[in-house]
Parts: C-alpha cells; sequence; structure tokens
C-alpha cells in the first residue's frame, strides 16, 4: 500500500507544484514590471472595432507571462543558481567576475563588432552639424557629449568568454577622432575617466554613480563657460541606498543595494512638471536662486545628471523622448545652451532615426553632370511630427558618393514650385548610403504628385544621381 501511495503522493505534489504560480495570482500575482520591462495589461476578448479579439490567448499568455505568482521570487531564485555557475539566467544581463554586471547590448562595441563604417561615422558628424546648427539659429549654443559603457571603462571584470574581440577597431575611436577633427563643440568624457584612479560607475549597474555624473557635469559647464557650483565645499553624505538596474533585471526580489553619494544638488531646484522620478521621459525644472535656460537630451545616464544641470540653471528642461522631436522641444523651450548626452552603444541613433528637424533649404542648385543612375525614394508624413513634417528619404549605391559627399534631395509640385533640401545621412544596407530630408508638412497635401531628384555634392561640383516620381505617402524607384 505505502508503494503505491508515494507515486500518487508525487504526482500530487508535482500538480500543486504547477498550480501555485496560476492559483497563486488570486493571493499574490506579479503587479509591478520587473527591472526595465513594460507593463503587460490584461487582455479584452474584444478589439477596439467590437469584433473577436483574434489574439486574444496569446495576449493572455504574454499577460500571465508577467504577472504568475512568486514570478520575482522564481527568477531571483534561479538567478542565483545560474550566478553560483558563472552565467545569467537573462540575456540582457552579462555575469562579470567579482558580482559585477555588465549590459549584454553594450558587447559589440565591446568586441568591436558591427563597427560603423567610414561614411556612417560622416554621417553622424554631418547630422550633429546640422543639430548645432539649427540651434545656433533658435538662439542656442549647442554641445555633444559621449558617456562611456561601463566596459568600456573598466573591463577588469568582463567574463573570459567575452575576451575574444572581433577587432581593436571600435566606434568610439572612429567617432573620438573623427570629432576632434570637426568643429562640432564636443566634451571627450573617455579620457576624463580614463584618466580617474576611482571607479566611478556602479558593479550591478550600468550607469556612473553620482560622482562620476558629478565629473562630467563639471567637465561640461566648463566646457561651456557657464559659471557653477563644482561642489568641493558640499557635505557629502554616503549612503548604501542605490539598486542597479542590471541587479534589478537579474534578482528582482533580492537585489543589494550598493554605496552612492549625495552633494544636495536635489535641494536646490523645483520640478515644474508632474514628475514622478528622474526616469520620466520629460522633465522640467526651475532654480529661482540661478540664471539660464538650458534645454539637454540624454538617455538614461542623465538620471544622475539631472539633479546637478537642474541646479545650475533658472529653468532646464530634460527629455529623453524617442524619436527627437527637436525643433518642438527647441521652440517650446527657448534654451541659451542645448546639451545632446548619448551613451556609447547609442551613438548610432543619430543616423538610424536622426533627430526631427526641418532640413537646410537651398534657394538654387543647378547639376552640373546628370548620372542618372538606380535610386531608391519615399515620400510620407513624418511618423513621429505627422502634423509637422514630410519625410523623403531614399538610398543611393555607396560606390557613387567619397564619404564628404553632401546629398540633396530637389522637390517639384504638380505647380512647378521647386525647393532643395539638404539631406540628414541615414543608415542603409550593406552597399548603400541613405538619406532623409525632413520639409514643411503644410507645403506638400497629402497624396501630392512630386518629382524628387538626388544631387550629390562632391567638393565644388553638383551631380544629380537619380530622378522619380512619387505620390506623398507612395513610394518609387527610378
Amino acid at each position: 500500500m505505502k508503494k503505491k501511495c508515494l507515486p500518487l503522493a508525487f504526482v500530487a505534489l508535482c500538480l500543486i507544484l504547477c498550480m501555485i504560480p496560476s492559483v497563486g495570482m488570486i493571493f499574490h500575482p506579479t503587479t509591478e514590471p520587473l527591472g526595465n520591462e513594460r507593463e503587460v495589461k490584461l487582455p479584452s476578448l474584444t478589439a477596439e472595432d467590437g469584433s473577436l479579439n483574434t489574439e486574444f490567448f496569446t495576449q493572455l499568455g504574454k499577460y500571465f507571462d508577467r504577472h504568475f505568482a512568486f514570478r520575482a521570487e522564481a527568477l531571483t531564485a534561479d538567478a542565483e543558481i545560474m550566478g553560483a555557475l558563472g552565467a545569467s539566467n537573462i540575456e540582457t544581463v552579462t555575469m562579470g567576475t567579482d558580482g559585477w554586471l555588465y549590459y549584454t547590448a553594450t558587447l559589440d562595441d565591446y568586441l568591436g563588432r558591427g563597427t560603423m563604417t567610414s561614411r556612417e561615422v560622416r554621417d553622424v558628424i554631418h547630422n550633429l552639424g546640422l543639430i548645432r546648427d539649427y540651434a545656433a539659429g533658435q538662439g542656442a549654443d549647442f554641445l555633444f557629449t559621449i558617456a562611456p559603457n561601463k566596459n568600456t571603462l573598466y573591463p577588469g571584470h568582463m567574463p573570459y568568454y567575452t575576451s575574444a574581440q572581433v577587432s581593436d577597431v571600435h566606434n568610439r575611436d572612429l567617432l573620438r577622432a573623427a570629432l576632434a577633427d570637426s568643429d562640432i563643440p564636443y566634451v571627450d568624457l573617455f579620457s576624463l575617466f580614463e584618466e580617474q584612479d576611482e571607479v566611478l560607475y556602479f558593479a550591478r549597474d550600468s550607469h556612473w554613480n553620482n560622482k562620476g555624473a558629478l565629473l562630467a557635469y563639471d567637465a561640461i559647464l566648463t566646457a561651456l563657460g557657464k559659471e557653477h557650483d563644482d561642489y568641493a565645499d558640499a557635505e557629502v553624505i554616503r549612503r548604501k541606498d542605490f539598486i542597479g538596474d542590471l541587479s534589478k533585471m537579474l534578482y528582482p526580489s533580492g537585489a543589494e543595494p550598493e554605496y552612492n553619494l549625495y552633494y544636495g544638488a536635489e535641494e536646490r531646484y523645483t520640478y515644474v512638471t508632474d514628475t514622478k522620478s528622474v526616469e520620466d521621459a520629460r522633465i522640467t525644472t526651475e532654480n529661482t536662486d540661478a540664471s539660464g535656460r538650458l534645454y539637454m537630451y540624454r538617455d538614461s545616464f542623465g538620471n544622475a545628471l539631472l539633479p546637478f544641470f537642474a541646479s545650475a540653471y533658472g529653468e532646464a528642461s530634460f527629455t529623453k523622448a524617442f524619436p527627437m522631436t527637436l525643433s518642438a522641444d527647441l521652440e517650446k523651450a527657448r534654451p541659451d545652451v542645448f546639451i545632446m548626452e548619448l551613451v556609447e552603444r547609442n551613438v548610432d541613433w543619430l543616423i538610424t532615426c536622426p533627430p526631427v528637424l526641418p532640413s537646410p533649404r537651398l534657394s538654387f542648385l543647378k547639376p552640373g553632370t546628370v548620372i542618372g543612375s538606380e535610386i531608391t525614394v519615399t515620400a510620407e508624413p513624418c511618423p513621429s511630427a505627422k502634423a509637422l513634417y514630410v519625410q523623403f528619404a531614399g538610398e543611393v549605391d555607396s560606390d557613387l558618393l567619397a564619404d564628404d559627399d553632401i546629398l540633396y534631395v530637389r522637390v517639384t509640385d504638380s505647380s512647378g514650385a521647386e525647393m532643395i533640401y539638404e539631406c540628414y545621412g541615414l543608415s542603409a544596407e550593406e552597399g548603400k548610403t541613405g538619406f532623409i530630408a525632413y520639409a514643411p508638412a503644410a507645403d506638400y497635401p497629402p497624396q501630392s504628385e512630386l518629382d524628387i531628384s538626388v544631387i550629390q555634392q562632391s567638393g565644388s561640383e553638383f551631380i544629380q544621381l537619380g530622378s522619380a516620381r512619387v505620390t506623398l505617402g507612395g513610394n518609387e524607384n527610378a
């Protein structure tokens, strides 16, 4: 009898354990997203138009995956077991040595994999130049900086299996050299942090600590010639209360806090916006004891920067909204200074999705040569600013261009009115060079019939590469 009961008891135990995640949702559901996850809402049986939601069970499965009972505890236990074996249980986090964690998305930069072409590097610089010129036209000084990836500065804790570099050439090296040769106002944080003996990034987070942020802030405002407090005389408080983003991802119910330093900058300004945290996409602050107006585009490295910059300016606007709708933001903020900060791994945003700014217009341009090569052109409303802009985008063969060549589109409408726009560089498939120009939506009504020519400037020579007739909202090859 005992022998018969043991298998039944084992089966019953397994069934109970399997039921805990689902039945337990009644008593102990997972209600908040873990780490940097996005919230998944309970699906409806009907779609917005009242029809049957055919994706209901797929969506329900995704909802359960994010909300089952004791999810944080289960993921933490799994991470502890995997960590003991020197591995991570999630793809987004790379397990380093001595308890260090790294963001897996930085591996390409670390290994020198997928390095930008010389043309793409040039396009980054070109796009930054157009941003600088537009900011100047709005009365704002522009400055660009790159926050180094953690494993660029502190590779000593990277796991052994990531040591086989694909290339000794990295995007940061190419970009730093190109920026040094350009007239883009730029602060080199790579050199600055490499000179420091102290580790200024967290072990279990992908970002710098407050002392590292203070170092970057001081260098940026010094470069701008802005009078500011360097907090050398501040009463610094050291607290073990910072839980890193990577630690939250890996150990959602058992993340260990790290020490951080606090300089009192948070007490010198107030929020104008209804701000929940420095993670918010758009934040506006004011400090009645300071002067000047700042607009800052920043990514997550700007979370620690924000208190310092907010304390240094009378009015400050911070955004991490993407795509970058800079023209609307600058018109609203009317800043004296525009600072753009991007982390090393995200610098390619400048060519994968260039900031939405009106393209410079030329009054006249007559090509001396017409090649008539094959081009691809599209004309459509700008997805992130449909009421403001239409965009003309396409590709040409890279063999036709030198790295320093500039591309323009000449747009002629059905009445014969002609306008020429300078293009932003846009990433494209191998062997192609992409371009995109933004024009006022008011000038091109929906379904407009347009003749578009792509023109190359090579030194002082202008060459028409090809042309196409397109309908706004459609695309053509020619």
